[in-house]
């Protein structure tokens, strides 16, 4: 069935409105209330929207419970007494603090397996990419701020072991969603910082 013309022009208006307006919030200015239920159901359908080339599948989301955020503030803190032995005390403060920002938070993990040669793990990627963008306009959409971070612990044998990450997994990014208590916009580039013609070059 085709939408009537009015019709489509408003969901492209939409489309491009919702799109236009969205931006990153960081974790300590995120606060409750967070997604319910039944909206995180929507932002994890949102995210499966994006192209997958042969069905793979190439990502998932852990969620990490509101009784589970001081152990991974633990984790955070070994991983940072991994990398610097005697730390100082703010850094430590600083690691812990991460674990403890906006009341939903998951984790972002890429596969590589199985093995597909049409498919390389480079585009596997831009489907974590897609599915993660769908999330967080999802997430815009429904009212709330959100964000994508990463950090050095994610890398470590010590956090792929916590979170039982297979050898074919590997932790991308912590996504962050809640109520915005405080919004910085940066400048965007515009498009023709963007956009450029192919040139290939004369090879005779």
């Amino acid at each position: 069935m085709t939408a009537p013309p009015d019709a489509e022009d408003d969901v492209a208006a939409f489309t491009q409105a919702l799109i236009g307006s969205r931006y990153s919030v960081a974790p300590k200015h995120l606060h409750a209330p967070g997604p319910d239920a039944a909206q995180l159901q929507r932002l994890v359908e949102a995210a499966a929207t994006a192209p997958d080339h042969h069905d793979l599948r190439p990502w998932r989301l852990l969620r990490i419970a509101d009784h589970q955020r001081l152990r991974l503030a633990d984790l955070f803190e070994a991983c940072s007494r991994d990398r610097v032995p005697t730390p100082e005390p703010r850094h430590i403060e600083r690691s812990r603090a991460k674990a403890l920002h906006a009341p939903l938070l998951l984790l972002a993990v890429l596969r590589s397996s199985p093995e597909d040669e049409a498919v390389p793990y480079t585009e596997r990627a831009v489907t974590l990419g897609a599915a993660l963008m769908a999330l967080l306009l999802a997430a815009h959409g429904m009212g709330y701020g959100a964000m994508l971070s990463g950090g050095r612990a994610l890398r470590s044998p010590r956090f792929a072991q916590a979170f039982g990450l297979g050898a074919d997994e590997q932790a991308v990014c912590f996504v962050s969603v809640g109520t915005a208590a405080q919004v910085q916009r940066r400048p965007r580039p515009s498009a023709h910082e963007l956009l450029a013609d192919w040139a290939p070059p004369d090879i005779g």
